[in-house]
C-alpha cells in the first residue's frame, strides 16, 4: 500500500503484511520458485527499517516500535527466516557465508541492491549480527568477485546510494 500520509502503518498492521510475505516466501522456496523472490515487491514490510522509502513513511519503523519488536523472539525468529528465505533463492548460505556449493538454474543474485541494504540494515537494528556480518559479505562478494556495483536510490538521501558505502556509514 501507498501511503497519503507521512506515518508509520502501525506494529499490528506491518505483522499481518510481514506474516503474509513470509508464508508467501516459504512457499517459493519449497516449490524452488527463485523468480517469485525476484518479481514481487516485498521489502518494504519484510525487512522493515527506520528509514523513509517508495512508500513514504509508511513502513518507517519508529525507535519504540524497534525496541518492541526487539523483545518479540516469534519476530526475530521469522525475521531471520525471512532473510535466509530471500538470500538463499540468490545462491547464498546465509547460515555459512558463502554461495550454496550446487545450485538451481534460476538461483541467483538478482540485482537488488536496495533489498539487500534493507535486509543488512535490519540485521543491524535487529542486532543479529551473524547474519549481518553474512549480508556484508555477500556484498563484498557481489562487488569483489561478480565486479557488480551495488547502487540503489536512497529516498532518505534523495539520491543514489551505495550498500557497502550506507552500511559502513551506520556501523560508525
Amino acid at each position: 500500500p501507498k501511503s497519503d500520509s507521512n506515518s508509520f502503518i502501525g506494529k499490528d498492521e506491518l505483522l499481518v503484511y510481514f506474516k503474509r510475505q513470509l508464508k508467501y516466501f516459504e512457499e517459493w522456496h519449497l516449490k524452488q520458485d527463485w523468480l517469485a523472490f525476484h518479481n514481487h515487491h516485498y521489502d518494504w514490510w519484510m525487512f522493515p527499517i527506520d528509514e523513509i522509502s517508495s512508500r513514504d513513511a509508511t513502513f518507517q519503523l519508529p525507535r519504540d516500535v524497534i525496541l518492541d519488536l526487539k523483545e518479540n523472539r516469534e519476530f526475530i525468529s521469522d525475521l531471520r527466516r525471512g532473510v535466509y528465505l530471500m538470500v538463499s533463492s540468490w545462491g547464498w548460505d546465509i547460515e555459512h557465508g558463502r554461495c550454496f556449493e550446487k545450485l538451481d538454474d534460476k538461483q541467483k543474485w538478482s540485482y537488488w541492491p536496495v533489498r539487500l541494504y534493507k535486509a543488512g540494515k535490519c540485521m543491524w537494528l535487529f542486532e543479529q549480527m551473524d547474519y549481518y556480518q553474512s549480508l556484508k559479505k555477500l556484498a563484498y562478494y557481489i562487488k569483489d568477485e561478480r565486479k557488480e556495483k551495488l547502487d540503489f536510490f536512497s529516498h532518505t538521501k534523495k539520491a543514489k546510494a551505495n550498500v557497502i558505502e550506507q552500511w559502513n556509514e551506520m556501523e560508525r
